[in-house]
């Protein structure tokens, strides 16, 4: 039962090779950090890593577009997707690459905290740093969880405030987390039962005022694709407005590659939401 459990909810079991990914999101964000002027770590909190890096668009009239990494809450960096700015900044819209403190050190409630904190912050810098207010955000993998976890309505000090938030996309997200329980990762993590509820987002009311988009890899693991259909759903059931796409064959993190550039998928379903 658990190696079946490690399959479908360990990205880096259920694709093996991942360095040829990593590395080619490592070579698009230099690049991207030589081509365009940005503001490199702004703190935002009093964590080690609660920094920014912010990419100034040209439109000060058009929201922010906040992007939050993934890596299981316990890894990777702000650093290794400034790619999605290449994709996002020629729509007009400036970037926000936000980090934040890892498991163990910290625990998915206070990563929460620290993203809420994060969002609420940004969304008041909108005059010093020229952006309209009401924020863009997207996450991938535990990002996407980041963001609906602090949507999420729990009562929980990590709820976001309303009208921070416009529209979010929730990319290869978990929102159930009980899976994280019976996967190696876990022994990073350290998420007990008991905290799996508060975590856990499909348990929750969403905000309806904010527009999803929820979207998944049709060559992951349908399990874990089921994460997002069943959260779409969940979503759909309060009335929220939601759209649900699954990419035909793209993997866990091939579907990041279309944020490499404005053409991408992704960055066009943001270029249409701006009606630019």
């Amino acid at each position: 039962m658990k190696e079946a459990i490690e399959r479908e909810f360990n990205p880096r079991v259920s694709v093996p090779d991942t360095e040829p990914y990593m590395q080619r999101g490592l070579d698009q964000s230099n690049k991207t950090y030589a081509k365009y002027s940005h503001q490199a770590n702004i703190k935002y909190g009093t964590g080690a890593l609660a920094t920014i890096d912010y990419f100034a668009g040209n439109q000060t009239d058009k929201p922010l577009f906040v992007f939050i990494h993934g890596g299981f809450w316990r890894g990777r960096d702000k650093t290794d997707f400034a790619y999605v700015a290449n994709s996002i900044l020629p729509l007009g819209c400036s970037v926000a690459l936000m980090n934040y403190d890892l498991c163990p050190t910290v625990t998915v409630a206070q990563i929460a905290q620290q993203i809420r904190d994060g969002l609420v912050w940004l969304n008041g810098q909108s005059a010093s740093l020229g952006f309209k207010r009401g924020l863009w955000v997207a996450g991938h993998s535990a990002g996407a969880h980041l963001i609906a976890a602090t949507l999420a309505k729990t009562g929980q000090s990590f709820q976001l405030p309303e009208n921070i938030i416009e529209r979010a996309y929730l990319i290869s997200g978990i929102y159930e987390c009980t899976p994280v329980l019976d996967i190696s990762v876990n022994e990073e993590i350290k998420m007990k039962p008991e905290d799996v509820a508060a975590v856990s987002p499909m348990r929750f009311p969403m905000p309806t005022e904010v527009i999803y988009d929820v979207s998944a890899g049709g060559a992951e693991p349908p399990g874990w694709v089921k994460q997002s259909t069943d959260f779409a759903e969940h979503l759909q059931k309060q009335g929220c407005k939601v759209t649900t796409h699954i990419r035909p064959d793209l993997n866990h993190y091939s579907i990041m590659q279309e944020f490499e550039q404005s053409t991408g998928y992704s960055p066009q379903l943001v270029k249409q939401a701006l009606g630019s």
